[in-house]
Order: structure tokens, then C-alpha cells, then sequence
């Protein structure tokens, strides 16, 4: 009797405990950081609403389909490349096996405590306020919302077989086939069928999760799952200097998901949203893309934090000094040379001439973002430890660089007079001197400081 207990007891505290985890973390900046990343979606959410509500006119019309293809096929993207980037987010037990919980509960307790994130929660927050503001266009954001849930009901499909070692079950095909079906729906937006073929692609990933409950899960339990020997492979990469082997081993991650994001985005914008005048029909996030904001918001705002051991012993042995701002320089120098060289490539091969001098705010965002990353490397530095996941890269560097990061590239981009762009990153660049001339002076508070930060 005891494994058919019920959840009364303690589900309603683990949700509560994930999604205050999630909404209200316990340091201010990420509870900061989490609102405005809300409420920013929202007003995005809310501006689609507006444009669902003026779709009678020729232009909207005409520049929906496209729009509707690229943000649910972004989604859908970004649900795969957290879970499965660049391991599978693995499925575990949420309760002690001693707990009196049939393997069947556990499954769904971790179903549930796996579907509460801040990726998800932020897009179901906007799709809720583009229904409110467009109820007679409700089919659009609802099928959006049925994608995004179908989405992380696949996926969790998909990782719970990997995590009972039945990768080459017959329910992998079926899941599959899951995929398939969203795909297709995705690509025929216009079709005669489109509506019933979304019920399909929302009910059938639900239909294959009760399924594989049903028949899986009695083997959730420390009785068949497979044990966890915590080994990692390690590659070596003998032909770089000592600080980018470790660079490149925790920031690979993070690095190749912006230069795909890059291509993706800045490519789909030049290819589908340009219109016949050479103007774009959706800006949206295409300067977070172009510019090189993802490689600092992810890595190099917190580059001695990812050198935490290195930087550890320069400051041991030898204190603040130059050599921090020269390896700050070699590391962080070819890594925006390389994204901006792809941004240049991207907008003079599929960009109309009109739109190239874009390319001035290359160097300007990569001169003002490095100045930010130094500020951010040596006064919000933060230890980073574990194994990659994409789904914490958030938190590996400090949220309020990240946020101004953010914001001086939405500056940059958007401000239509070049004499204040300039003046704006010429500022923010010469900022840097006031932590160049303390590390110059081997501060000793900074030192202490950016030890702490560092977990040293």
C-alpha cells in the first residue's frame, strides 16, 4: 500500500519551492533580473497582440506568415537546444527512494518540477497577453502555447527513455514522428488543413507522455535505473596556450550557440524579412544577433570567473598586475574579432547595400562591450564550476552586466544619429580606464575582491 501514497503532501511545496527558485531567487540582481526579463516579454507579448489586432491591413498580412514561421520555429529550437545541448538534461528522481511514492508519482513529480523554468514561464507569460489583447485572433498565440507545451512534453519523452537506458525503444519512433508533425506544421502555415493538423501536433506529444507513463514508468526507480559513476571525459588541446585550454573547455558551449543563433537569425532576417523596398519588415531581436552581445552575456562578462583557477594563481603569486589585462585582451580580442567578421560576412552577402553601413557599429559595440566585460570580470566576477548546461549559462555571469550589455546594444542599434552612437560607446569605452589604472595600482580591496569572486 505504502507505493501508492499520495502526492497531497509534498507537491504542492516542491512547486512552490521550484517556482520561487525560478521567479524570486535569493540574490537581488537575479530577482532583478528575472522581472525585467518578464515584464519585457510581456510587452512583447503584448505588441504581438496589437499587430494580431491589425492584421486586415496589406502589410501585416502580408509580413504574418513569415513572422508566425520564424518565432514558433524559434521556439521549438530553443526548447531542444536547452535539453539536449550539449548533453541530455538528465531526468532523476525528485524524492529518496525510501520515500513512500510509487515510481509512477516520481515520474510525474519530476514531469511537473521539469516544466517550471524561466525560459518557459516568460513565453507562456507573453502568449497569455497576446490572447488578452487579441481574443478574436486567439488561434495564433493559443496553437503558439500548444507548441511550446508539446515541446517540453517531447522532450521530456525523449530524456526520460535515455535516462532508463531504453534509447532504442519503439516509443523513439512515435516520438519522432511527434517532431515531424510540428515540423510540417510549422511550414505550412497557410494551409487548408492547418488548424487540425496543430490539434494533431498538440495532442499527440501529450497522448505519447501518458502512454510512456503508463508503460515506463514502474521503472523509474533505484531498481532499474542505471548507476551514475560521475566519470567526464576530458579532450586535451595541446596546440593552445594554457589559459584557452581552459577557456575553450568551459565556454565552447556558450560560444557556438551565439555564432549559430548569429547565423540563424541574421540569416532568416535577410532572407525572408526584407522586403521589396530593402526595409525590414521585423527588426525584433536582430541586433541582439548581429551585434556581439551573447558571447559576453554568456562568457566574457565573467572571463576570470571562467579562469577562475588561472587568475588564482597570477593573483597569488604575483597580485593585480598587467598580465590580467593582457590575457584579458588576447582572449576576449579574437573571440569579437571572429563575431563580428561573421556579422560583416552575413550582412554584405545577404543584405541590400542600403543596409551595410551597419557594419560602423561593429567596432563600436565591440570596443564598448569589451570595456563592460572588463568592468564585469573584475568587480561581479563569479565562480563557475559543474558541468555545461545551457540552461544555466544565465547564471555564470552576473545579470546586471548582462542586463547593460543588453541595453547598450538595443542603444546602439536604435539610436538613428551616428554622432551619438559614437559618443555613447566612446564613453562607455573610456570607462575602462578607472579599472585599468586599479588593476595597474594592484588595489588591494579589488584584489580581495575578484579573489572572493572568483571562489579562489
Amino acid at each position: 500500500m505504502a507505493d501508492y501514497a499520495t502526492l497531497g503532501h509534498f507537491l504542492p511545496y516542491l512547486l512552490g519551492r521550484r517556482l520561487q527558485a525560478v521567479l524570486w531567487p535569493d540574490s537581488v540582481p537575479g530577482r532583478i533580473s528575472s522581472l525585467f526579463v518578464l515584464v519585457l516579454m510581456m510587452g512583447y507579448g503584448a505588441g504581438f497582440g496589437v499587430m494580431l489586432n491589425h492584421s486586415d491591413s496589406e502589410k501585416v498580412a502580408e509580413m504574418l506568415p513569415p513572422l508566425l514561421i520564424g518565432v514558433n520555429a524559434s521556439l521549438l529550437v530553443s526548447a531542444l537546444l536547452v535539453d539536449f545541448l550539449p548533453m541530455l538534461r538528465p531526468v532523476t528522481r525528485p524524492l529518496p527512494e525510501h520515500f513512500p511514492v510509487s515510481a509512477r508519482q516520481n515520474v510525474f513529480t519530476a514531469f511537473l518540477l521539469d516544466l517550471i523554468t524561466l525560459r518557459r514561464l516568460i513565453i507562456v507569460a507573453a502568449l497569455l497577453v497576446a490572447l488578452a489583447v487579441a481574443p478574436r485572433h486567439a488561434l495564433v498565440p493559443g496553437f503558439t502555447l500548444l507548441l511550446v507545451l508539446g515541446a517540453a512534453a517531447l522532450s521530456f519523452n525523449v530524456r526520460l527513455l535515455f535516462a532508463l537506458r531504453r534509447g532504442w525503444h519503439p516509443l523513439l519512433a512515435l516520438h519522432a514522428s511527434s517532431l515531424a508533425l510540428m515540423l510540417w506544421w510549422l511550414a505550412h502555415p497557410t494551409a487548408p488543413y492547418h488548424t487540425a493538423l496543430g490539434v494533431g501536433m498538440a495532442l499527440l506529444p501529450w497522448a505519447l507522455w501518458a502512454a510512456q507513463l503508463y508503460w515506463l514508468a514502474p521503472y523509474f526507480s533505484a531498481r532499474y535505473l542505471p548507476v551514475e559513476t560521475g566519470a567526464t571525459s576530458s579532450e586535451t588541446l595541446a596546440r593552445l596556450p594554457l589559459e584557452w585550454k581552459v577557456y575553450a573547455r568551459k565556454t565552447w558551449m556558450p560560444l557556438l550557440i551565439g555564432l549559430l543563433f548569429k547565423v540563424g537569425m541574421v540569416g532568416a532576417t535577410g532572407l525572408f524579412l526584407i522586403d521589396e523596398n530593402g526595409d525590414f519588415e521585423s527588426q525584433g531581436f536582430f541586433y541582439f544577433a548581429f551585434l556581439p552581445v551573447i558571447g559576453f552575456t554568456y562568457a566574457n562578462n565573467n572571463l576570470f570567473g571562467y579562469l577562475g583557477p588561472f587568475v588564482a594563481n597570477e593573483l597569488q603569486r604575483l597580485g593585480l598586475t598587467s598580465r590580467l589585462l593582457v590575457l584579458y585582451a588576447r582572449i576576449v580580442g579574437p573571440v569579437v574579432l571572429i563575431d563580428c567578421l561573421l556579422s560583416a560576412a552575413l550582412l554584405l552577402g545577404l543584405y541590400p547595400a542600403r543596409h551595410w553601413p551597419l557594419l560602423g557599429l561593429l567596432p563600436l559595440s565591440a570596443a564598448a562591450f569589451s570595456s563592460l566585460g572588463l568592468w564585469g570580470s573584475l568587480y561581479q566576477a563569479k565562480p563557475v564550476a559543474g558541468a555545461v548546461d545551457f540552461g544555466a549559462l544565465r547564471n555564470n555571469a552576473s545579470r546586471v552586466m548582462s542586463l547593460c550589455t543588453i541595453g547598450l546594444a538595443a542603444l546602439l542599434y536604435f539610436i538613428p544619429w551616428w554622432w551619438l552612437r559614437i559618443l555613447l560607446a566612446g564613453l562607455v569605452t573610456v570607462s575602462a580606464a578607472w579599472p585599468v589604472r586599479e588593476v595597474l595600482r594592484n588595489n588591494g580591496e579589488l584584489r580581495r575582491s575578484l579573489w572572493r569572486g572568483i571562489g579562489a
